[in-house]
């Protein structure tokens, strides 16, 4: 596959911020579907590269991926900080689709996926654009956010770190950022997109995992839910990569 590596002008930011897109090497005979795949906490754009085998499937498959740079800021315009929400969901997709007119913008054909903290950020751009996005996948997500700022959700996770992103549990609560919130509102609409999500039973996050996926299903959300052996690691997640992208319908002919 080609991979382009590119540093574009954010005026939501005020700078350059890098991101990777991956194309396949053939050209299409109809626009590629797209990948949208969000790195973990202390993480960039090549993470998905550099621990995962993401670009054997997708060149296998014949899509494209889109690997953005969201530093630590989950995916939010931060309450102390930048507006990684308004770059994500307005900037970068403007910008992609008029640079590579070869990436699909039908929903149907645009899928978002995110390890750790980014598994938060895909489940809020999608559930932010029913209409954009027609499914979403976290590996290890830090799912059950609302609890997990304020300091409720149990394991190992330590609320301080999402501060500076969210500000307080009650900031979030019932607004854009409040996913499970949202899933519930689209549900009742019949517009959710499609969730899926693993988590290793050593994770010091399981438990926030598996109570926010109850809680998805328990508001009508359409999720599938797996809970394997492993840590907080690719180790794990590279392993369920190919049934994520099976379970999206994604072919597995050569492109």
């Amino acid at each position: 596959m080609a991979l382009i590596e590119l540093d574009f002008r954010s005026q939501a930011l005020g700078y350059h911020e890098e991101l990777m897109v991956m194309l396949p090497d053939r050209a299409p005979d109809k626009p590629y579907p797209v990948l949208w795949a969000f790195h973990g906490a202390g993480g960039d754009c090549s993470e998905w590269l550099r621990f995962s085998s993401v670009e054997r499937y997708a060149a296998k498959r014949g899509f494209a991926v889109v690997l953005p740079t969201v530093s630590n800021g989950h995916g939010m315009d931060m309450a102390h900080g930048m507006k990684y929400f308004t770059m994500l969901s307005k900037e970068l997709p403007a910008f992609l689709h008029y640079t590579f007119p070869c990436l699909s913008d039908r929903r149907e054909d645009n899928f978002t996926a995110g390890a750790s903290m980014g598994g938060y950020v895909a489940f809020k751009l999608a559930l932010n654009y029913p209409d954009k996005f027609c499914a979403a996948g976290a590996f290890g997500g830090a799912l059950d956010i609302v609890n997990i700022v304020g300091g409720t959700a149990g394991d190992k996770m330590k609320p301080n770190l999402f501060s500076n992103a969210f500000g307080s549990a009650d900031a979030i609560r019932h607004t854009e950022s409040d996913i499970i919130w949202l899933a519930e509102q689209l549900a009742r609409e019949g517009r959710c997109p499609r969730l899926w999500s693993v988590v290793g039973d050593q994770d010091f996050g399981f438990g926030q995992v598996r109570g926010a996926c109850e809680k998805f299903r328990a508001v009508g959300a359409d999720l599938t839910a797996l809970y394997e052996k492993g840590t907080h690691s690719f180790d794990l997640w590279d392993n369920y990569i190919e049934p994520f992208f099976d379970w999206l319908g994604l072919g597995k002919g050569e492109n």
